[in-house]
């Protein structure tokens, strides 16, 4: 799911009542605790696909090639998880978004094939001035293996979704790997079928588009159910990031859903734990234990090799992964060594590493998330650094950030004059956001004094 957080999903502790689909899920296999991701989209993707940190791919700043020209997501640099699954024997698809190759560039145009994926249904993104930009929703641009689409009149998100029952109706005799990067719920705030013509605020909408997500991902599940496929098809559901809080955009009041009895501010582009640490759900009845919960530390590295393992798929020869198969914990069986002690993440030139109650960034601040889940108290020079678990857990963690490679070169260049001024202006927004949080956050505990 795209830019939504624990903060809209009720299994994960939410005040709203929009995911009783995910839910159900949730209740009837696994849920995961603590899955970390990057704080935006595209590295997350390709953190996801790669099962590489991004220090070692450089993708660790967003980047849109279709809109800032440039470099791309290249398949002769990294090897993408689909091409690992069809080595396995899988039939791929891809249905979504797609926003780290730019398919409208004659280099690029044959990307998703080059990637390992045979059938497509995506939202290619395009730059400003093109009639794909920004189009992923009501009269939508799509492209279904290399021919856009007549969306007129239809909304996006139905259309990937019946192009995947589809695809599952016909490949149900065949093992296969479906990946939906679904475009709900990114910005900008719109109605959806459901609540079209009715009069809502911008986070009433955002609500209805939670649900609709919801509702889709139980048309796929039905769907599984009607193809007598349910039993033999795991189920993976997590997002690329935190909740988008809106206000950049203008919207009033923050997009953010309640949590412990406040509305969530924070996510999207920010590396505390509203931003990165992201609902995992995994479901699979008869594969998958019922009811069980994780608190394993986990990040978007781990699916390739987990995915890998299930498949019985050889991992990329020549390549170095960072990621842990976690296969044994979805099955429910005894892991053969010790579980990893810390989990990392990075945004820019920023890298985050938690251990199971501490975290460190590389920039300084020290929290202890089992007293401070919100990191309102850094530790750095205060009494509860001298205890000796902090100290143990910070000479530990130190250490591992100490131990990792400088960033890999990003892979890409701007290609026009353009694009820096956009990115340019971005970082300023980025920093600027920032900046208000920080003070948000300051009035608020001054209020509470």
């Amino acid at each position: 799911m795209d830019n939504v957080g624990k903060d809209w999903f009720r299994c994960y502790g939410s005040q709203e009542n929009q995911t009783p689909n995910l839910d159900r899920l949730a209740c009837t296999g696994m849920k995961v605790r603590n899955f970390y991701v990057t704080p935006v989209c595209s590295t997350t993707r390709v953190m996801l696909l790669t099962g590489r940190y991004p220090f070692r791919t450089g993708w660790h700043t967003h980047h849109d090639p279709a809109i800032y020209g440039g470099g791309y997501f290249d398949w002769n640099r990294e090897v993408c998880l689909a091409r690992v699954m069809k080595s396995a024997g899988y039939d791929t698809c891809i249905a979504g978004k797609w926003q780290i190759n730019d398919l409208f560039d004659p280099k690029q145009k044959d990307a998703l094939k080059k990637h390992g994926f045979d059938e497509h249904c995506v939202f290619p993104e395009g730059h400003k001035g093109h009639p794909a930009h920004k189009k992923r929703y009501w009269d939508a641009y799509i492209i279904q293996n290399g021919r856009r689409l007549d969306t007129t009149g239809r909304f996006g998100p139905d259309i990937f979704t019946d192009f995947l029952i589809d695809y599952m109706r016909r490949h149900r005799d065949r093992p296969f790997f479906a990946y939906y990067a679904a475009v709900l719920t990114h910005i900008p705030v719109v109605p959806t079928p459901h609540n079209k013509g009715q009069k809502l605020t911008p986070r009433e909408q955002f609500a209805g588009m939670v649900w609709y997500a919801d509702y889709l991902i139980g048309r796929l599940i039905a769907a599984l159910d009607e193809l007598g496929l349910r039993e033999n098809t795991i189920v993976f559901i997590t997002a690329d990031n935190g909740t988008d809080n809106g206000t950049d955009q203008g919207y009033a009041l923050s997009l953010g859903g309640r949590l412990h009895g406040r509305i969530s501010e924070e996510g999207i582009y920010s590396l505390t734990e509203r931003g990165i640490n992201v609902p995992l759900i995994i479901n699979c009845p008869g594969l998958v234990p019922c009811c069980t919960e994780s608190d394993d530390l986990m990040d978007a590295t781990d699916i390739l090799p987990t995915l890998a393992e299930l498949a019985g798929a050889e991992l990329p020869e020549g390549v170095k992964i960072d990621g842990w198969s976690f296969a044994p914990q979805v099955l429910g069986k005894p892991r053969a060594k010790p579980w990893r002690p810390w989990c990392l993440t990075q945004y820019y030139k920023t890298r985050v590493i938690r251990g199971q109650r501490y975290k460190l960034y590389s920039t300084g601040p020290f929290f202890d998330l089992a007293e401070d889940p919100l990191e309102k108290h850094n530790l750095v020079g205060t009494a509860a650094m001298e205890s000796p678990p902090a100290r143990e857990a910070y000479a530990k963690l130190k250490g591992v950030l100490d131990s990792l490679p400088p960033d890999a070169k990003l892979p890409w260049e701007f290609r026009s004059i353009s694009a820096r001024k956009i990115r340019a202006e971005e970082e300023k927004r980025r920093r600027e956001r920032e900046k208000q949080q920080k003070e948000r956050q300051l009035e608020q505990s001054r209020t509470k004094r």
